[in-house]
């Protein structure tokens, strides 16, 4: 595992700094305004992005994994889906242990009006950590890790980053939700690999 992280040392010091940066500006102006500032600049371009941008942690990691298979590229398409399950398994307990409120209730019981993405339909408890982003997460760092170049793999993390961004951008989790669910992805793609390289390759 030391191995693993040692050569992907560079992701995850550019992650490091995106994440302390984010926990300094959440710092700085707190739960609520924090979601207002990042959440401010609508436009119908960027709605109809986010709206289904924001799949890349629903139902997309799986497909790419479907096709990774048909193509016989089945050690990706195992890291993949064994981080998508690492994530399942450590978002879920928690979400319903914690119950958090969603911004859409938090917000309107604050009386706050908040901007609002047509044919997105707001969930109201189960706010963190996000699972969207902990899968977003997984599914682009498991990518990451079988790129050779550094621009392939800055490349994906900027893609999970925009994952996470579109759950706050749809007003589906508070930045808090979407750090935690970050460090849940990344996590549990590190731990696929593992899985794969100690209990796979090993045995075929």
């Amino acid at each position: 595992m030391y191995q693993i992280i040692k050569r992907e040392k560079y992701i995850l010091i550019l992650f490091a700094v995106v994440f302390i940066m984010a926990i300094g500006f959440l710092l700085m102006y707190g739960k609520i305004e924090s979601h207002m500032i990042l959440n401010a600049y609508h436009t119908p371009l960027l709605d109809t992005f986010f709206k289904y941008f924001t799949q890349i942690g629903g139902w997309v990691p799986c497909a790419v994994a479907g096709i990774l298979l048909v193509f016989k590229k089945w050690r990706v398409a195992v890291v993949i889906l064994v981080a998508q399950l690492i994530a399942t398994l450590i978002t879920s307990p928690i979400k319903r242990i914690i119950r958090a409120p969603r911004p859409s209730v938090v917000l309107s019981d604050l009386g706050i009006q908040f901007p609002t993405v047509e044919g997105v339909d707001l969930h109201s408890t189960l706010s963190f950590p996000s699972g969207h982003t902990s899968a977003a997460f997984a599914f682009c760092i498991a990518l990451a890790i079988f790129c050779p170049k550094i621009w392939q793999k800055t490349l994906f993390l900027i893609l999970a980053i925009m994952g996470g961004y579109s759950r706050i951008y749809l007003s589906q989790h508070f930045i808090e939700d979407v750090l935690a669910g970050a460090i849940i992805g990344i996590f549990s793609a590190y731990i696929g690999y593992h899985v794969l390289r100690k209990y796979i390759i090993r045995t075929t």
